[in-house]
């Protein structure tokens, strides 16, 4: 019961029929003249030359990685500082990601830079193996755009790099024996110097064979010189970290399942439910531990991100949500007395990231803000820390992709079977009092992990969904982390289920208000939102229309046996556990397909990538056998690229833009 369809999992030969006559499958049935058309419409989005996204600085220069019909799969490009960003302006290129695979004979994925402190024309390119999570390490010149001669080149492993000095760097590796962990990801830190073999390099720092990874890196110091950090992460969101300063070690004294963010003289850190910070806390702190107090307590929808805090030389910063309303919050660490004060934004918006606009901040330097929304096309800003109201410099807005003329955002709260009140927004089309009770409606979600949605325009569900009359849903079920640490932890583990609840009683809430019937809605998600979907089908498919989960984690039985899998245990609970294997089995995708005579479902599109090794493509190679074999409508497909797609600009959107064909065919008219 527990190893459903095995040959999909590990006999190549019964993958490879699997996976070419499924996808031929798909592709006639829903890949038709509008496809061909959306397929177009994507990849001139993608290849926008307005799109001026994914700007930083490195010393004198303006660097921006861009796609466009020539360089589909990228070109890493620069302006001097001194030039405003323009798509007509004369950029330089430094490597050109299309010519790299060509000459290479291999399929490689940008991944970034990472930019030696002391020369920011020098770079570790980072590129990622046909989309998988292992990373190649290559010295780029930026000056010269040519790898430098006799520089460092690390074959593609599970990996992360930091200099040390212009001939030295931090590797964290899993490629050497013993040094993965048992989840397959880097668990040694090792010094490596230019030219030495990885086998000869002293190992700085090691974490247990049962932790999840091992990382580290270098930040300046105020004095001067550089700091050494080592991270010891035991579970997704969970990290000891320890400072090497001035010849001294100091750990972070922050409570379990925390990530700390620090500069070289405080830290700070979201408490979780342990220790004696109350849960959802945020807490600073000097690196010696002393003087910690808290800067913010929160409410029932009052909260911080820990993924929004930062610092800079003299500040901290920091987004505060209010029912799901941002407020960017600063605070003098220079002053003891201080307290924090909200800043203005320079527009309104629904979301704001902000971060170092250096790509190796020295911690004084200019920052960048992104407001967003999901009707308001992306702009970035920058701004200086120390300002006491920031005077604000528009460097970049992107280009707007569809006509939101008409269309509105509201916020609503639906109730799920334990009484707690779930929010979510929905993005309404143009004249949806017209089609009320019978709206198309998308439904998003994630819920796991303390990962928090926030709104953000809607550059490709725009023109493919909204602008032909669908509606938009973002839920913010439990296991997320929109509202604090609490908000995770109550769908955490046995309690997983709050999740889906939560998910379905958003679905039944639209129908409740009047905008749509349940045959209308149609759910996506992906990886952990592609379980999230595969419950809806198999546990609620009375309450949707159409299933298009992706990448999803979809045996939880055996998900801890593929490697990247048992860093998952800490989320969903152990298998090998007899308890945990109960609830598990409850709602395993995989182990609860029924068969149509005893309940039918609604079409549903199991989508996958074909180097994915983060969750395996079995997962959804199976689920969609099952379903085919109950006599469900079950549709699979399966591309190139790791968990996060990519490749090629028109390879990206081919994937866009199956799943909106999937929809289009599937939801009633």
């Amino acid at each position: 019961m527990t190893d459903i369809f095995p040959e999909l999992e590990a006999d190549a030969d019964a993958i490879a029929r699997f996976t070419k006559t499924q996808v031929a499958r798909t592709e006639a049935a829903f890949c038709d003249a509008q496809f061909d058309a959306d397929v177009a419409r994507v990849t001139d989005i993608i290849e926008d030359p307005d799109n001026l996204g994914g700007l930083i600085r490195r010393g004198t220069w303006i660097y921006n990685f861009h796609r466009s019909a020539t360089h589909q799969r990228g070109l890493w490009r620069r302006l001097p500082e001194t030039t405003k960003p323009a798509p007509d302006a004369d950029w330089q290129p430094v490597f050109d990601l299309d010519a790299f695979c060509a000459d290479t004979g291999e399929d490689w994925h940008w991944g970034g830079a990472e930019t030696l402190y002391s020369n920011p024309d020098r770079v570790l390119i980072i590129l990622s193996f046909e989309g998988s999570d292992r990373d190649r390490l290559l010295e780029w010149d930026c000056n010269a755009a040519a790898p430098v001669p006799d520089g460092f080149d690390i074959a593609p492993a599970r990996c992360g790099a930091a200099w040390l000095d212009a001939d030295t760097i931090l590797l964290a590796t899993a490629d050497l024996p013993g040094a993965a962990t048992r989840s397959g990801w880097q668990g040694r830190v090792i010094r490596l110097q230019r030219g030495m073999a990885l086998a000869d390099a002293p190992v700085v720092f090691e974490v247990d064979h049962d932790d999840l990874l091992a990382t580290a890196y270098t930040f300046p110091m105020q004095g001067g010189g550089r700091g050494i950090a080592f991270g010891r992460i035991r579970n997704i969101g969970d990290m000891v970290t320890t400072l090497h300063l001035n010849d001294q070690d100091y750990v972070l004294d922050a409570p379990a399942h925390t990530m700390c963010s620090h500069n070289d003289t405080h830290f700070a850190y979201v408490a979780a439910d342990e220790g004696s910070d109350p849960a959802g806390t945020l807490v600073l702190a000097r690196i010696d531990g002393s003087d910690k107090r808290i800067l913010f307590e929160p409410s029932a929808r009052r909260a911080v991100d820990a993924d929004t805090i930062l610092f800079t030389r003299d500040h901290l910063f920091w987004v505060e949500q209010d029912k799901l309303e941002p407020t960017l919050m600063r605070l003098d660490l220079t002053d003891p007395s201080a307290t924090a004060t909200p800043l203005p934004l320079p527009v309104e918006a629904q979301s704001i990231w902000i971060m170092p606009f250096d790509a190796e901040p020295t911690g004084a330097g200019p920052l960048q803000i992104l407001p967003s929304g999901f009707l308001s096309v992306s702009q970035v800003w920058t701004f200086a820390p120390d300002d006491a109201v920031p005077d604000y410099t528009l460097l970049t807005s992107g280009t707007e992709t569809f006509d939101s003329t008409g269309m509105e955002v509201r916020l609503h709260m639906a109730t799920s079977d334990d009484g707690t009140e779930i929010p979510y927004h929905i993005v309404l089309p143009k004249d949806h009092a017209e089609k009320q009770g019978k709206l198309p409606v998308l439904q998003y979600g994630y819920g796991g992990f303390g990962v928090a949605l926030s709104p953000g325009y809607q550059r490709v569900n725009g023109p493919l969904w909204l602008e032909r009359g669908g509606a938009f849903v973002q839920a913010y079920i439990r296991g997320g982390a929109e509202f604090g640490k609490g908000w995770h932890l109550a769908a955490k583990g046995k309690n997983r289920t709050r999740a889906f609840q939560d998910f379905a009683a958003v679905a039944t809430d639209l129908v409740t208000r009047g905008y749509t019937t349940p045959d209308r809605i149609a759910c996506h998600g992906g990886s952990n939102g592609g379980l999230l979907c595969g419950v809806m089908l198999t546990r609620y498919p009375d309450r949707f229309g159409a299933i298009w989960a992706s990448v999803g984690v979809l045996d939880m039985l055996r998900f801890h046996l593929f490697p990247a899998g048992a860093g998952w245990i800490d989320e969903y609970g152990d298998p090998d556990d007899p308890d945990a294997r109960q609830w598990l089995l409850d709602y395993s995708p995989l182990h609860n397909v029924a068969k149509h005579s005893e309940q039918p479902y609604p079409p549903a599109l199991i989508d996958t990538n074909e180097s994915d090794d983060r969750v395996d493509p079995s997962h959804s190679r199976r689920f969609a056998a099952a379903l085919q074999a109950a006599g469900q409508p079950g549709w699979f497909h399966s591309r190139s690229g790791g968990h996060g797609g990519g490749g090629q600009s028109k390879g990206i959107a081919r994937e866009e833009a199956l799943g909106f064909a999937f929809l289009r065919h599937s939801l009633p008219d």
